[in-house]
């Protein structure tokens, strides 16, 4: 009986460990710079797989493909993408050019969505999978109800689904003034800023933990967002074991979003993109907005100089 006992205490121990669930994605592939050079752009590509290979990740990248084309640099900037695939990665639509749906024409933001998926899909086809997620520029859905509605339409129609986020570090931010550090070689400064990235991107995860529970009554599988580029390439692998310690099962797209919770609907509209569980809670985004742990100001300082 008492050995019964002590198995049933692992057991639930294991399961209370696996409740926690986050998917990996990345924007702006292939590049969120600022970068040296082509060399600088397959070198942090190659890092941010190596780190999600590492901690066994199944990763999204969501590209635009508009960076693929520069010159005599096209048949190298097309085989980083190969090399997402062939790291077991998947791929996603994030338009050609990262305009936004807020300020953009409705039919050219189509026409965007349209020319960004061409390369891509043949890519995944090819490798036998195919093009299923979109991910909106700044996270923004749109500029009335009326456009979102006519958008997501057309996503349908054309076979996508929409990638959402619950967490988000503002990594933009901080890899701003980590790149400009990268650039003149000042590795205190990368050090500095890394850890601080680090630190804030484990603080928000706790805190859209808390809203989780607050607006749904529970943990949900989490969809994160972070972008290719420097400061992910050397940091990222840190995030990801901070949130192994913490408990977390690193789950792909398509097994988050059997979720429930992403079945809420999306009352927000405004120029900028906000986390969807602060969507989810009718009326109240600003309130979320105003009560989250702000960045350091000292980065944010840095950031805007």
């Amino acid at each position: 009986m008492k050995q019964y006992i002590v198995l049933l205490a692992v057991l639930v121990s294991l399961k209370l460990a696996a409740q926690k669930q986050v998917v990996i994605t990345i924007d702006d592939l292939i590049s969120n710079g600022p970068f040296k050079d082509l060399a600088h752009i397959q070198q942090v590509n190659r890092q941010v797989l190596d780190t999600a290979l590492t901690y066994g990740i199944p990763a999204i990248g969501f590209v635009n493909e508009d960076k693929l084309f520069r010159g005599n640099e096209e048949a190298d900037r097309k085989q980083i993408l190969e090399d997402w695939l062939k790291a077991g990665m998947d791929l996603g639509n994030h338009t050609y050019s990262h305009p936004s749906l807020y300020n953009t024409p409705l039919e050219d933001f189509k026409a965007e969505v349209l020319k960004g998926g061409v390369y891509t899909s043949q890519l995944l086809e090819a490798n036998g999978s195919q093009m299923r997620y979109f991910r909106h520029p700044f996270l923004n859905t749109g500029p009335d109800s009326t456009t979102r509605a006519d958008f997501e339409s057309f996503l349908a129609q054309e076979g996508y689904i929409i990638a959402p986020v619950t967490v988000e570090s503002s990594d933009y931010v901080f890899n701003k003034v980590y790149a400009n550090a990268v650039l003149n070689s000042d590795t205190t400064e990368m050090k500095a800023i890394g850890e601080a990235y680090v630190a804030h991107t484990l603080k928000m995860f706790a805190w859209f933990e808390e809203v989780a529970d607050s607006t749904l009554g529970r943990e949900i599988p989490h969809t994160f967002l972070c972008h290719v580029n420097p400061l992910n390439a050397d940091y990222l692998g840190a995030i990801y074991k901070g949130l192994q310690d913490q408990g977390y099962e690193f789950i792909n797209l398509e097994e988050a979003l059997k979720d429930p919770a992403y079945d809420h609907v999306d009352y927000h509209i405004g120029e900028w993109g906000v986390s969807w569980l602060y969507r989810w809670d009718k009326g109240n985004v600003k309130q979320w907005l105003m009560a989250e742990p702000a960045l350091d100001p000292e980065i944010l300082e840095k950031y805007n100089n």
